[in-house]
């Protein structure tokens, strides 16, 4: 049975009309103050440092990141939100299902309560509560506010896009199941962002599993921490969720709490261990509607003030669109990470017991970042005739890691990839010679340390033909890799869950004649490796993932021995897999919930995996992984 949540937000509205207009602010070295009419009541944006993030990334470079906010709707004809809301690239108006998701013309997303493309806060043809309509257009404007426009507010990514997913009725409440579904198909459009202000007294797993795989995709999840009734509760007496919920993968969920102008804990507000930072949600300027849902204008200002953490979330889900604009490579872990790094200290004399790490701080937020810490990595290893070498770099190609790994007299050249199998947030490297029979691995810290080694073959008659083939995935949204070894020329396949964990062989082809296989690691439309099989006179590719292997779908195969697969990604992150023998490459892309087959040239904006190493200028070896994934 589905259980339900409600969103709290504590309102005080007041009309614009009370509100002197601020004077036109001009932009120094260090801060740039938006002319927005009404920037001057906009407190908190001074307290989080958004001008001085303005002057340093300009809020105009979020157009292409999407925050999905799952709440009640919003009224995207309001000024501040013109061009704000997101369409889906792979639907059209036709009354079909276009993009294979199970909804008919979801264009801007989807209403869960009315099971509709009808995103207004509508049940039965009726206005539901001006409150819950108040609150998603509040959140909306405060994420993505259309800023610097001589008009309103100012949000703080002034051109992210809004996905904006229905799931709170006429009450203002709704259940479990619509908020899953929402995670769900958030996480399956791409949103970059989730925004959830919202709260519910029960675990549900339905949604801790939505959680744990939006997460483990790369998406931030950004939950409000809930109100009291007048009092904040003790979340470690009273949890409350998703906010105390438990298990995201990597950890890219922040839960945030409020604070007052003073920086002291606005009263309403909850804390506790759940909670990760803080961030102002009292006395908040946003946006409101300006007319109801069933199109009746409305007699009163298009702007309001209300507190609560409703209104703190969104500060956090607009700075982490800002980051993700200046750092596209970074999942929500590094976007999390990032946030909590950087967060200022709370105020001198405050309590700030539960509260979390501090105050949230996009300026410093979006200061240079050392690539040591929070990557983008691309993972290199040596050709034969070379040293044993690995190489960590960055995207520029700044080496940032090296070491030799294994005997320097071995020159056979190497394979690598990168593997997450503990706690650390920058993973470790495995690395195996090439052609090496007894199939040797030794896995390293991401500095060169050793941290263990082994191999496959049981003795020296069970040879490993052609070598070890290294590919890796999070299967399980765990935040903890399963490795696939396979034979480069041979037939069989070794699945690793840590190093202790080495699964028993399974034969990769049906046929007599293998001519090895390899895998790579795939995120959408589900966590999985794809696994290539060479021979004649068809090649199989099966996807494997965490309950077993998927049905053989057979490739046309005249030299198998020349076939290659690596893996990359679209401008737009749709997932890639290019497979080429000679001549005109067939490619694999995730379009419409499914992997479809095309001839037609694809522009991959970035190779992430391939097995066999990938030749690129001024570089002494082969590119083989890329992380974040």
């Amino acid at each position: 049975m589905s259980k339900s949540f409600f969103a709290r937000l504590c309102p005080f509205v007041l009309a614009t009309l009370f509100f002197a207009p601020s004077a036109t602010l001009a932009a120094d070295a260090a801060r740039l103050v938006p002319n927005d009419t009404f920037y001057n009541h906009q407190w908190y944006m001074d307290y989080i440092k958004a001008p001085e993030a303005w002057a340093r990334l300009s809020a105009t470079s979020t157009h292409d990141v999407v925050v999905a906010i799952v709440d009640a709707g919003a009224d995207f004809s309001h000024p501040d939100l013109q061009g704000a809301l997101w369409t889906n690239p792979d639907e059209i108006a036709n009354g079909q299902d276009d993009d294979n998701d199970g909804l008919v013309d979801d264009i801007h997303g989807w209403n869960y309560v009315t099971n509709s493309p009808d995103i207004r806060p509508v049940e039965n043809g009726v206005m539901i509560d001006n409150g819950a309509w108040e609150h998603g257009t509040a959140i909306a404007s405060l994420i993505a506010g259309r800023g610097n426009n001589d008009i309103g507010m100012a949000g703080v990514a002034w051109k992210a896009k809004i996905m904006p997913l229905v799931i709170l009725g006429s009450d203002g409440s709704g259940g479990t199941d619509r908020l899953a579904k929402a995670i769900n198909y958030a996480v399956n459009h791409r949103a970059d962002v989730i925004n959830l202000s919202l709260e519910g007294d029960s675990e549900d797993p339905d949604v801790s599993q939505a959680i744990k795989e939006a997460t483990a995709k790369g998406v931030l999840v950004v939950v409000a921490a809930g109100n009291g009734n007048g009092e904040g509760n003790n979340l470690d007496l009273q949890p409350l969720y998703p906010s105390c919920h438990t298990g995201a993968a990597g950890q890219g969920m922040l839960v945030v709490s409020a604070t007052q102008e003073d920086g002291s804990r606005n009263p309403s507000s909850n804390y506790g261990s759940c909670v990760s930072l803080a961030a102002p949600g009292a006395d908040v300027l946003a946006a409101r509607p300006t007319y109801e849902a069933n199109g009746n204008r409305k007699d009163v200002s298009g702007y309001g003030v209300w507190s609560g953490t409703s209104m703190a979330a969104p500060l956090v889900s607009g700075s982490a669109a800002m980051l993700k604009a200046q750092h596209p490579g970074w999942t929500g872990e590094q976007l999390a990470q990032r946030l909590l790094a950087t967060v200022q200290p709370f105020a001198k004399g405050i309590d700030q017991q539960g509260m979390g790490q501090g105050v949230l701080d996009v300026a410093s937020a979006v200061a240079p970042a050392p690539d040591e810490k929070y990557g983008p990595w691309n993972l290199w290893a040596s050709n034969p005739g070379a040293l044993p070498s690995v190489w960590i770099t960055s995207q520029q190609g700044k080496v940032l890691f090296s070491f030799i790994a294994g005997n320097a007299a071995d020159k056979r050249g190497l394979h690598a990839i990168f593997v997450r199998w503990g706690d650390d947030r920058r993973p470790n490297i495995l690395v195996t010679s090439q052609g090496d029979e007894s199939g040797a691995w030794r896995l390293y810290r991401w500095d060169g340390v050793l941290l263990s080694m082994g191999q496959v073959s049981q003795n020296a008659q069970d040879k490993i033909q052609g070598g070890l083939l290294l590919a890796a995935q999070d299967l399980k949204a765990q935040a903890k890799e399963t490795v696939l070894l396979t034979e480069a020329t041979g037939a069989r396949a070794w699945r690793f869950e840590s190093t202790t964990n080495l699964g028993k062989s399974f034969v990769t082809t049906l046929d007599e004649k293998s001519y090895g296989s390899m895998a790579v690691g795939i995120e959408r439309p589900i966590q999985a490796m794809t696994l290539l099989s060479r021979s004649m006179p068809y090649s199989s590719l099966r996807v494997l993932y965490s309950q077993g292997i998927g049905e053989d779908v057979s490739v046309t195969t005249t030299r198998p021995s020349n076939l290659n697969m690596v893996e990359g990604q679209t401008a737009d992150g749709r997932e890639v897999i290019r497979l080429v023998q000679s001549g005109k490459p067939t490619y694999l892309i995730e379009r419409k919930g499914m992997l479809d087959v095309t001839t037609d040239p694809i522009t991959v904006a970035e190779w992430r995996q391939a097995p066999l190493g990938l030749e690129k200028p001024n570089m002494p070896g082969k590119f083989y992984d890329f992380w974040p994934r």
